[in-house]
């Protein structure tokens, strides 16, 4: 692993653990394990809830849930167990970079497997999975296009690709820890382009911002001052619980949700 690489995986870590197993973030999305932005409509009531939902939308991509699945950057485990709605846990598989949060995940779905790997260098055979899903994690990757071409790698013909993914502005991604310019994307075109370039017809790209990002951007912000409100919190923990959502809407472009077939 270069030098830059070994950079990226240690800044995602460090920020992802610490926040992850935070109390305060635990109890946002409802005791479970999620940490993604969820998708919202005006009925959605919680994070969970919209988390849940999000999930819902990418499997719905996938006509036929059947055979083996990889859940790539998965987190503490959430996502896995909600795919195991679905799959039976032998037939999940799980990586991450994080030991700390593939031990939670072994403890939330049992019997299915979860290993330390990295999205863009795949320790599996050609065509070992049916299906593979990647929750609100590709844009940190080194890069994206080399996880396509191992995802086209490890599927089989025919296996369906479904993700979450965010498109940031080139500045982000030249000058923020956890990202990388080389990962840049500038538009949906573009985007659609890299899935034909790596073996994948991009069946579906919907750019999902309103029901994604901005959905949970203004429930995070109300949540965040209701406890202010309720005396839960200090002001200052509320700015600098908000601050990293500040910055956010200055560089996130496109939610997209993405659905693939391996050709």
């Amino acid at each position: 692993m270069t030098t830059q690489a070994k950079d990226l995986a240690q800044n995602i870590n460090r920020f992802y653990d610490a926040s992850m197993f935070s109390d305060r973030l635990i109890n946002y999305y409802g005791g479970s394990d999620y940490t993604n932005f969820g998708y919202w409509t005006d009925t959605t009531q919680d994070a969970r809830t919209a988390c849940d939902a999000l999930m819902d939308q990418l499997l719905g991509f996938i006509p036929e849930k059947k055979g083996r699945i990889l859940d790539v950057a998965c987190g503490k485990g959430e996502t896995s167990r909600y795919v195991s709605r679905f799959y039976p846990p032998e037939q999940i598989t799980a990586i991450n970079i994080s030991e700390r949060q593939l031990a939670r995940g072994r403890e939330i779905v049992p019997g299915a497997t979860f290993r330390l790997m990295d999205a863009t260098a795949l320790d599996f055979p050609d065509a070992s999975f049916d299906a593979v899903i990647c929750v609100e994690a590709a844009f940190h990757f080194n890069t994206r296009e080399k996880f396509l071409r191992e995802a086209a790698r490890v599927l089989k013909p025919g296996g369906h690709l479904v993700l979450s993914d965010i498109l940031t502005t080139q500045r982000a991604d030249e000058d923020h820890q956890r990202r990388i310019r080389e990962n840049h994307i500038a538009n949906l075109d573009e985007y659609r382009e890299l899935y034909r370039r790596c073996g994948f017809s991009p069946d579906i790209v919907m750019d999902a911002t309103e029901h994604c990002w901005r959905g949970h951007y203004r429930h995070m912000v109300n949540y965040a001052h209701e406890a202010l409100l309720h005396k839960q919190v200090t002001r200052d923990q509320l700015e600098q619980s908000l601050a990293i959502y500040y910055e956010r809407a200055q560089y996130i472009e496109y939610y997209l949700l993405a659905g693939a077939v391996r050709a």
